[in-house]
């Protein structure tokens, strides 16, 4: 039985109670309560906890609940809960707002997918996930066929969401970031060569071949280039100016002022108009259809690859399950193409990277593959070691 004491220095204000912790052990704690009426309240509550404890049917709802009981008979206020599944779909409904549509439904794929993880455990409170929770979700990401970098990904991205919540005080700690990130290697895409592209616009329609065009003067992504519109093109200046897909929510959005190279100034002034409006897509055939999926403008670009006996070999083997298939060449190879021949034209890391809208050096160095001729020049003058 729970019994109230005062400290025996005689210094403490407060109640002191002494009960059996669920160890058996005797405890002897403070209530934090100077009346003797609110400190019975909170050793009874305490005593009852200990007790079902020991007789391991203490829950975190039933530890909550006590927890709750105790504020609320001495008059504070009761500890909100936070459901999992109602802070995360809270979490997506603001980045759909501020991100891009891309990365708003690639946050909504982890976040519904982790839900669907975790199961009834996404209705309890958030306080009640673990480390071991966002560790089994990783690896169910690799047996339904995903990369290791994938679900690196799927890892990254539930640390922001967590560290949010830890930063309001609903968690002590962010349990994604208690999780290892699995070893991936990144797999490197290859450059068009000049061959390449001259082939590819020889079998391309007359839009198909402007956005190999956009894409490999440019470096503008898929989504970019069949987004592209009349109000974007200066034909007097020369440039393009337009505002990255993946950017355009975002608040440190910034717009790509891209020169036109005289191939593309040529095929512009060739183009005939359809509509007189300063909105009309410059590829209207193209423009209303999706970049991904079954009948995505990845996937006829690539058929055009095939047309020109362009070969595009598959990243990873013996793919399975969900995972995505990635290929040593696609629509996006353009864009590295661009930056590499750029890079081995001399064209400074500063420039490349305003050209083609890269933020970060670490991004850009992804795109850059120099050539052999070009390091070969890079070390012409070399001292010899060995001459006399």
């Amino acid at each position: 039985m729970a019994s109230l004491h005062r400290h025996s220095s005689g210094r403490s204000p407060f109640w002191w109670v002494s009960f059996t912790g669920p160890d058996g052990r005797q405890i002897f704690r403070s209530t934090k309560q100077k009346q003797h009426t609110d400190a019975l309240k909170v050793a009874l509550k305490w005593e009852k906890a200990a007790k079902m404890a020991r007789e391991g049917n203490l829950t975190e709802v039933q530890s909550r609940k006590v927890l709750n009981d105790i504020l609320e008979e001495v008059g504070q206020p009761i500890m909100s809960l936070v459901k999992t599944a109602e802070f995360l779909q809270e979490w997506i409904a603001s980045k759909t707002i501020t991100k891009a549509k891309g990365t708003a439904l690639r946050y909504q794929h982890t976040v519904d997918t982790f839900l669907q993880h975790l199961g009834p455990k996404a209705q309890n409170n958030i306080a009640g996930i673990t480390p071991k929770d966002i560790e089994t979700f990783r690896d169910y990401q690799i047996r339904q066929g995903k990369s290791p970098a994938t679900a690196n990904m799927e890892v990254k991205t539930l640390r922001v969401p967590f560290n949010l919540a830890r930063r309001q005080g609903l968690i002590l700690t962010n349990p994604a970031e208690a999780v290892e990130l699995l070893p991936a290697e990144t797999a490197s895409r290859d450059v068009f060569t000049r061959e390449q592209l001259g082939a590819l616009l020889k079998v391309a329609d007359v839009e198909w071949r402007g956005m190999i065009l956009v894409g490999c003067t440019l470096g503008c992504r898929l989504g970019d280039a069949v987004r592209l519109t009349w109000v974007n093109i200066d034909l007097i200046k020369k440039t393009i100016r337009y505002f990255p897909q993946k950017t355009v929510r975002s608040s440190k959005k910034k717009p790509v002022e891209a020169i036109i190279l005289p191939d593309l100034e040529k095929y512009l002034l060739e183009l005939p108009v359809k509509s007189k409006a300063p909105d009309a897509p410059l590829f209207p055939s193209l423009s209303p259809k999706h970049v991904g999926g079954k009948h995505g403008l990845s996937l006829v670009f690539r058929r055009l690859m095939d047309k020109a006996g362009i070969e595009s070999v598959p990243l990873r083997e013996n793919l399975k399950g969900k995972g995505r298939q990635f290929y040593s060449l696609g629509f996006h190879a353009l864009r590295k193409s661009f930056v590499s021949t750029l890079a081995n034209m001399g064209v400074s890391s500063e420039i490349r990277k305003k050209l083609v809208g890269h933020a970060s050096d670490e991004v850009h160095a992804v795109y850059t593959k120099l050539e052999t001729e070009t390091l070969r020049n890079a070390l012409e003058g070399f001292p010899s070691l060995l001459s006399e």
